[in-house]
């Protein structure tokens, strides 16, 4: 009997009349991408609704392999959201996930660690009733951890500059234009020392929220190959508060 795999889902698009292409960051095999053969067929096993970003699923991968396609013979999700999707901003928020981890992951490089990261912080943000609005920089900054550029804050000095480039914090601003201001240094690092539990603790208004996202998003251009920015994050500008 084959071995169910647990699976996050990133994307999905059409590949043809009847079938579809996902994008799933696999606890067992990295980042793959499946051709699902008829999922837009009227008795198919296989719904589109099962392939929507961010969705925790599971299946039987089956034998075979067309180019660096793979195949599955039966999917289910193995955790059901219960107020994302009803949700605007929490939707928001997964779009704004499910790009940033489909531009940032290596392809085919197994993570068990990451993995549970992302699908704890999924089930926390479902089912969480508290303030969410510093969640997207809270996953991020966790995010640079696992992908190997998490700022060094034990550098971090009252009234210092964050250089972007090299992860850490300086005295003086940086003969360069890729750092942050003495103020957002500031705020990145109580981020940091603030758990899941307690981001609506820090005291952070909305144009500092969205200025902080957009110096993050600068940081993942520097430090990830091949990333050139979201477009995601403009939604959440207009959500956040």
């Amino acid at each position: 009997m084959a071995d169910k795999t647990k699976g996050i889902v990133l994307q999905h698009f059409r590949y043809s009349d009847t079938s579809l292409i996902a994008k799933i960051f696999t606890e067992q095999s990295g980042l793959q991408s499946y051709l699902v053969k008829g999922a837009f067929s009227k008795h198919s096993r296989f719904k589109p609704a099962f392939f929507q970003p961010m969705n925790l699923v599971e299946f039987v991968e089956s034998s075979g392999k067309q180019r660096d396609l793979r195949f599955m013979s039966e999917i289910s999700l193995s955790y059901h959201f219960q107020s994302i999707q009803q949700n605007p901003v929490k939707n928001a928020i997964i779009m704004f996930m499910s790009e940033l981890l489909h531009k940032s992951l290596p392809d085919q490089e197994p993570d068990q660690q990451l993995f549970s990261f992302i699908n704890d912080t999924l089930v926390w943000l479902d089912l969480s009733d508290s303030a969410i609005a510093d969640f997207p920089l809270y996953f991020m900054l966790e995010l640079s951890r696992y992908l190997g550029f998490y700022p060094k804050f034990n550098s971090y000095q009252e009234s210092s500059h964050f250089d972007l480039m090299e992860g850490v914090f300086k005295p003086s601003v940086p003969g360069h234009p890729y750092f942050l201001t003495r103020e957002y240094s500031t705020l990145l690092t109580q981020l940091s020392f603030t758990s899941i539990d307690h981001m609506a603790e820090i005291a952070i208004n909305q144009e500092q929220r969205r200025q902080l996202l957009q110096e993050m998003i600068r940081y993942y251009q520097l430090h990830v190959p091949g990333f050139k920015g979201l477009q995601s994050h403009e939604i959440l500008r207009t959500v956040l508060r």
